[in-house]
């Protein structure tokens, strides 16, 4: 039996809402689009929700938009540091260094597969390296406190944006996952709580910020603006509809990824409760000793914070990485697809390693280090059947013996 790490989830339903749509002759950006940001907007309890075309997109507009705002001073400016956790996956790295910004790598919490945030304080307070924002990633389904990244920020005078594209459906102190701070970013990508093949967005409550990405995933245009009457004031109708007020890149959606969304949001929690019972049978079903699940606790604890976009174990032991090697040669034998904890240390990514100046030694990073060499993860996804999952505790409780 074959139990991958994801799904394309797409559903029958939702490949005949694709060829409703395709019918229709609309295809880029029109009312499916609107409607699915509404409900996104809705969902998440914020002003604003910008749909992009990838997560990765969502994560560029963002650093773009407080660099090059249409109207208002650059928040952030080129050689700016910016706090993300040693753990990552690239697109939220590449966007800072390809806009001139310094990626300020941070050690992880193990407990959370997080940015630490004492770390990050010991950090700031021992360095002569001024900081301008924080980006953390809400890892895997793990929603991070929202009093404690905003207290942070405002600590340290920090501007704060959220990588949500693992965690949408975790809640944290009654608010969903990274929509303190200016922004957050959201990817729907085929593995995750829902699918729109490719797909993305960018919630916030700041007005400004929200026209200024919808300007930069269209070129830079005018015509998406709650604001384009100002701009088109003086213009004659048709230089109004080709009016450029920003910067800008081509990362528009198109309609059937945004009605495939519309449609899976209304199953989201049917979603993430299937999610959460696959991780709490895989959790009951370790040799505690041996293997354990990061993050298990809050199966129990806090089951809102996490909606589990993949379930990530610890080896445990004085021979965790050598019983890790084992122990994963043996699960994919078995049919069982893992994968890392993301990037892993992703200081010790050949391409960041070429790419920064003083490239920094990955070991300094000791418990993303540690992660990297103890630590897998499994499937969560919610398409996977009871016999699958049957399977997979099965397998993980004959493997932990190893």
């Amino acid at each position: 039996m074959k139990v991958p790490l994801a799904s394309s989830g797409l559903r029958d339903s939702d490949i005949e809402t694709v060829l409703r749509v395709l019918k229709s002759g609309n295809l880029t950006m029109g009312k499916e689009v609107k409607n699915f940001e509404r409900k996104m907007a809705s969902y998440l309890g914020v002003k604003h929700f910008i749909m992009v075309n990838s997560g990765s997109s969502a994560n560029l507009l963002m650093i773009e938009a407080l660099m090059r705002p249409a109207v208002s001073k650059p928040r952030l400016n080129p050689g700016d540091s910016i706090m993300v956790p040693a753990i990552a996956w690239p697109t939220t790295i590449w966007p800072l260094i390809q806009l001139g910004l310094n990626p300020l790598f941070v050690d992880i919490d193990p407990s959370t597969l997080a940015l630490d945030l004492k770390a990050a304080q010991e950090l700031i307070d021992s360095s002569r390296i001024p900081v301008r924002g924080l980006f953390p990633i809400h890892p895997l389904g793990r929603a991070l406190s929202p009093s404690e990244l905003t207290t942070f920020a405002h600590k340290n005078e920090l501007i704060l944006i959220n990588d949500v594209c693992e965690s949408l459906g975790s809640w944290s102190e009654g608010k969903h996952a990274g929509t303190e701070g200016v922004a957050g970013s959201f990817s729907f990508y085929f593995s995750h709580h829902i699918t729109t093949m490719e797909g993305g967005g960018i919630s916030t409550d700041d007005d400004e910020f929200a026209d200024d990405l919808r300007s930069m995933r269209s070129h830079g245009w005018s015509r998406d603006r709650s604001d384009v009457d100002t701009w088109t004031a003086n213009k004659s109708a048709n230089d109004s509809k080709f009016l450029f007020v920003s910067t800008g890149y081509n990362v528009r959606p198109m309609e059937i990824q945004a009605a495939i969304g519309s449609a899976q949001i209304d199953s989201l929690d049917s979603f993430i409760e299937k999610r959460r019972h696959i991780a709490s049978r895989v959790s009951s079903s370790l040799n505690q000793d041996s293997l354990v699940v990061i993050g298990g606790e809050t199966l129990k604890e806090n089951p809102e914070s996490n909606s589990w976009m993949l379930i990530p174990i610890l080896v445990k032991g004085a021979e965790a990485p050598a019983r890790k090697k084992l122990i994963l040669e043996q699960l994919e034998k078995l049919g069982i697809e893992t994968r890392p904890i993301l990037t892993g240390n992703f200081l010790a990514q050949p391409a960041i390693q070429r790419i920064t100046r003083h490239a920094i030694d990955p070991q300094y990073f000791a418990e993303a280090t540690r992660i990297t060499n103890q630590a897998f993860m499994v499937g969560a996804h919610h398409d996977l059947s009871d016999a699958q999952v049957d399977y997979l505790c099965e397998s993980l409780s004959k493997v932990g013996e190893l």
